[in-house]
């Protein structure tokens, strides 16, 4: 038996076992043909964004409660896309739309509809990314010399630009409940992670051996994972509230891709093999993948509290995205 049947046959293995305790639930909005949940928060509202009509016509965001009942919306005005990309625990959701121009601008949507939107002062763009139970909002924006750096933002619209010392550009990814901002900066043409604490304070860091990294998300606890490059294989990363760093990686994978990790340290994402795959990596570091039926391209973006993952998948490649549910 050679090493793809093998892998074949356990990852099958592994989609039995999970198919027997975890329920997975696909979705689109009406008429969709290209849907990405990207955010879950603790009660199970999923936001997001969708494309009809092979995008002839503008993109809206949209909002699913736990009963499946999907919401879409836009930022009114002379825009051409709207997109959720972080939700709390408040129902209040954050991201950014593009105006006619193409430039990027962000957006407060509260529970009830109602919709803020602001800029960085002095930007030439502005992209939110990630947002706390707060509402305390972290991203990038551009300046006019097309220069990204970080920004918070609190609830009061008062908005702080930073960078890491030495930054050349600046992408933060992730805010925890605490007000931790965690992401990505390049200095000298190279990648780096940092950490911001919300007293501005600032400490950088990158997994042993890297070429090149990138962070995703970060728990209430501290907790990061994020992807590094290191001969020729993108690898994920784990690193604990004390700084250690252990390597994320699904038997099989050839390129490993950790999104989200919830605050008992539950972490999920894709995986490449003889096809990307999603997986969740338990605490105690046992991998499980799971797969929608019929998928050929499954990518996880975010895990809640309680253990339900959201993201995207593909029947065939190309082709339409759809959504999906994971529940434990």
């Amino acid at each position: 038996m050679n090493k793809s049947t093998c892998l074949a046959l356990m990852l099958l293995v592994l989609w039995s076992e999970q198919s027997a305790t975890a329920k997975m639930i696909v979705f689109d909005p009406a008429g969709s043909t290209y849907t990405m949940p990207m955010a879950i928060n603790s009660k199970g509202w999923i936001a997001g964004f969708y494309n009809d009509n092979n995008f002839k016509k503008n993109s809206p965001g949209f909002v699913r409660a736990p009963n499946g009942t999907i919401t879409p919306f836009d930022v009114k005005g002379d825009k051409i896309a709207t997109f959720a990309l972080a939700i709390n625990d408040n129902g209040t959701v954050a991201g950014e739309y593009k105006d006619r121009s193409v430039i990027s601008h962000g957006f407060v949507r509260t529970a009830d509809g109602a919709i803020t939107t602001f800029d960085v002062p002095k930007s030439s763009q502005t992209e939110p990314q990630s947002m706390n139970d707060s509402g305390v909002i972290t991203g990038f924006y551009h300046d006019i010399s097309d220069i990204e750096h970080g920004f918070v933002r609190t609830t009061n619209g008062s908005i702080t630009a930073f960078d890491p010392e030495g930054s050349t550009q600046t992408v933060p990814s992730s805010i925890n409940k605490t007000g931790t901002i965690v992401g990505t900066y390049d200095e000298n043409q190279s990648g780096h992670n940092f950490i911001r604490t919300a007293d501005g304070t600032i400490t950088t860091f990158d997994p042993p051996g890297a070429e090149g990294t990138v962070v995703f998300s970060i728990n209430s606890k501290g907790a990061i994972v994020g992807e590094y490059f290191a001969s020729g294989t993108k690898h994920g990363f784990l690193r604990s509230p004390q700084g250690t760093i252990t390597t994320i990686d699904p038997p099989g994978s050839i390129q490993t891709f950790p999104f989200g990790i919830d605050d008992k340290g539950v972490i999920t994402g894709s995986f490449f093999s003889d096809l990307p795959h999603g997986f969740v990596r338990a605490a105690d570091g046992a991998y499980t993948t799971f797969d929608p039926k019929n998928s050929v391209d499954t990518n996880p973006n975010d895990i809640n509290k309680k253990g339900a993952i959201t993201g995207f998948w593909q029947k065939e490649n190309p082709g339409p995205l759809h959504g999906f549910l994971r529940t434990p």
